[in-house]
């Protein structure tokens, strides 16, 4: 019996393993791909120095662990397996996020924020922070200046991260000990209404609404706001650009609203590979719609910011509202800045003092956590092709 029992096992194992090897060398069966971001390892060539040093070796290890017949089933099976009876991740214990005890999700630099603030990663104390905010602003308001005449209008979107909106669900004991100093957020907030920057305070807004409205602002395993909440903030955003321009836009709200448990918004959550979703409240989702005003005003705007803005541009109707909306991510790659929109392109590509000048709004739009880089040296470049533009005039 024992022996039989032995026999099958073998048979079993040996079955597996030929099915594996076909799968990886035809992949007969579609799998859904896996989530996160992946560094391919390419096959290694077998060479005499790479076989005598082991580097041969280490290389197929590494290829293999990528590209074994059913990996997107069996590893999801395995996340799953360490989750449900371990309550473990692999992703959480790489500090690639952070779950809480209510099944939260954030991603770990909004949690530094909010208990010690990002300081110490651009800067050593908070004299020096505040020095080079304070650059920041004062540039800002030089180039809102001199892009007047052009009658291009510069404005900051404060965006809130959901360390700000969300306080109550972040960990009790994450492990920051470094005395909290003051935030980019606290800074920029008070320093624009002094100097007069356009900007506008989404994270204020938030913070004060979000005990009275009736969906969720951010969802409870994704890192950006809630689908209702880019509606939303569009239709503000666009309010406040009539505002500016003293102008009439076509204006954007929310359609009918329902609940959607079946797809959440879950962009970490999806990182942790699992079979089923985490147990959490469904969203509420809504279309976007738009009124169809034929007198309104479709201006073109440029954009440079973070992730955030990417679900306006998912959840919008924002070619229905601006005439054009090139997309500066982080003042690096250029988003819908071509004829072919489905091409991307390096910021250095472009004339970017023409590109402005041309534009009806420049939005500056960062959230909470990113805001110590902003603009990604947008500003200084800017500030410097301005000042030769104004001086060669003047010649």
């Amino acid at each position: 019996m024992n022996s039989r029992i032995q026999v099958i096992l073998f048979a079993l194992t040996a079955l597996l393993l030929f099915a594996s090897a076909i799968q990886q060398q035809t992949r007969l069966c579609k799998f859904k791909e896996l989530s996160g971001v992946v560094y391919s390892n390419p096959k290694p060539e077998l060479t005499w120095n790479n076989f005598l040093d082991g580097a041969l070796q280490d290389s197929t290890e590494a290829y293999l662990q990528q590209n074994f017949g059913f990996r997107e089933p069996l590893t999801r099976f395995y996340n799953q397996t360490e989750w449900t009876l371990f309550r473990y991740s692999q992703v959480a214990e790489d500090k690639r996020i952070v779950i809480t005890r209510d099944n939260w999700i954030f991603e770990p630099w909004n949690v530094e924020e909010y208990y010690q603030s990002l300081t110490y990663e651009f800067a050593k104390d908070s004299t020096e922070l505040v020095e080079k905010l304070e650059d920041e602003a004062q540039r800002l308001l030089k180039v809102q200046q001199l892009l007047e005449p052009y009658n291009t209008h510069l404005f900051v979107a404060l965006l809130p991260g959901k360390e700000l909106v969300c306080a109550e669900h972040l960990p009790e004991n994450p492990g920051y000990l470094k005395k909290k100093t003051i935030t980019a957020y606290e800074f920029y907030r008070t320093r624009f209404k002094e100097l007069g920057i356009n900007h506008i305070d989404l994270g204020e807004w938030f913070v004060q609404m979000k005990d009275t409205v009736s969906y969720p602002l951010f969802p409870q395993t994704g890192t950006h706001w809630s689908n209702l909440a880019a509606i939303h903030s569009t239709d503000t955003l666009i309010r406040y650009m009539e505002h500016l321009s003293d102008s009439n836009m076509v204006n954007v709200k929310a359609g009918s609203v329902w609940q959607r448990t079946l797809k959440p918004d879950a962009d970490l959550e999806s990182l942790m590979n699992l079979i089923w979703p985490i147990q959490k409240a469904p969203n509420m989702f809504a279309t976007a719609i738009y009124d169809m005003d034929d007198a309104a005003w479709r201006p073109r705007l440029i954009t440079i910011g973070d992730s955030f803005y990417w679900n306006i541009l998912n959840h919008t109707p924002v070619w229905a509202v601006f005439e054009s909306v090139p997309y500066w991510y982080y003042f690096s790659t250029v988003y819908f800045g071509c004829d072919d929109l489905h091409e991307t392109r390096n910021i250095n590509d472009f004339d970017v003092l023409q590109e402005v000048i041309d534009a009806d709004f420049v939005m500056l739009s960062y959230s909470t956590a990113a805001l110590y880089k902003m603009s990604n040296g947008f500003s200084e470049r800017l500030l410097k092709e301005l000042e030769q533009k104004q001086l060669q005039t003047i010649k």
